[in-house]
């Protein structure tokens, strides 16, 4: 990646306009987005390339060339929605202000007394990505969804940066305060795991079951049991018994605190809870 001397500073893209590169497959990488995620709990929003590197056991070079491809992305996009303007001869004029690296378009930069160069998040980029944690995305998809029916948005059709439509606008925002007030609600109900009863907020998560999928906020769990609840490893029975599959084996149950006929720690609908143990029955037949 060019290293160049100097702070770089550029704030062309709004908080609404990261919303929608963070729910783009095409630009964000699920690399990219763990980066995002490391800068953001950085001190300051900053760090280097090599220090997340290390903190992610990968590469440092997996990084640059991550980040430089989102970067080219948001540029291409970027340049075509600012094409510059046509010189007095009719031929087009120079492009304004000076040349920018890919990675100028994903992050802001400044180098250490050192020579350590640092990322730095974008004040707008924070922002989104905020908001973002706060409704307990990117681990769902509802924004995903909500941008994919809106083509303009996402880029492909029109200008990536173009104002959003005043529905996706409307429609993102109104789930971000859905999740807010979900989390309160069930942080002041005295918030706890389905299974194990574990009590830490910020651990817990919310996951979907049953018919409307991700437009129901679900049931909370730990990471753990959150994970075996969404791969339909346990469910529960009609009177709130943990049901386990035959795939867990004994050592796997015991090191998981998974016992048979355990009961549920939160209420849950029944309706939906039906739906989620057909799939886990039918998971269950499959592997006999």
């Amino acid at each position: 990646m060019a290293r160049r001397k100097g702070r770089k500073v550029w704030d062309g893209i709004s908080r609404e306009e990261w919303l929608s590169l963070f729910a783009d497959p095409e630009v964000m990488t699920d690399l990219v987005m763990r980066i995002f995620r490391a800068l953001y709990h950085a001190p300051r929003h900053e760090d280097s390339a090599k220090h997340i590197a290390a903190a992610m056991e990968i590469e440092y070079r997996a990084l640059n060339a991550a980040v430089g491809w989102a970067g080219t992305k948001i540029r291409a996009r970027w340049d075509a929605a600012h094409p510059a303007p046509a010189a007095e001869d009719g031929t087009e004029a120079e492009p304004a202000g000076p040349a920018r690296a890919p990675w100028e378009y994903v992050f802001d930069g400044a180098e250490e007394e050192d020579g350590t160069y640092l990322w730095i998040l974008k004040p707008a980029a924070a922002e989104a990505w905020r908001e973002l944690e706060e409704a307990d995305w990117p681990e769902k998809g509802e924004l995903r969804e909500i941008l994919s029916e809106d083509a303009s948005s996402f880029g492909r059709e029109g200008s990536l940066f173009a104002e959003a439509p005043h529905e996706t606008v409307r429609r993102i925002r109104g789930l971000l305060e859905e999740e807010r007030l979900f989390r309160r609600r069930a942080l002041a109900g005295g918030a706890r795991c389905t299974v194990c009863g574990m009590g830490r907020m910020p651990l817990l998560r919310a996951v979907p079951y049953g018919e409307g999928g991700r437009k129901h906020r679900g049931l909370l769990f730990c990471p753990t049991h959150g994970a075996l609840f969404a791969a339909h490893l346990i469910s529960f029975s009609p009177k709130g018994a943990l049901l386990i599959s035959d795939s867990l084996s004994p050592a796997d149950r015991e090191a998981m605190g998974l016992r048979e006929g355990m009961t549920a720690k939160n209420p849950f609908s029944g309706r939906r809870m039906a739906v989620h143990r057909r799939i886990f029955n039918a998971s269950r037949r499959k592997e006999k």
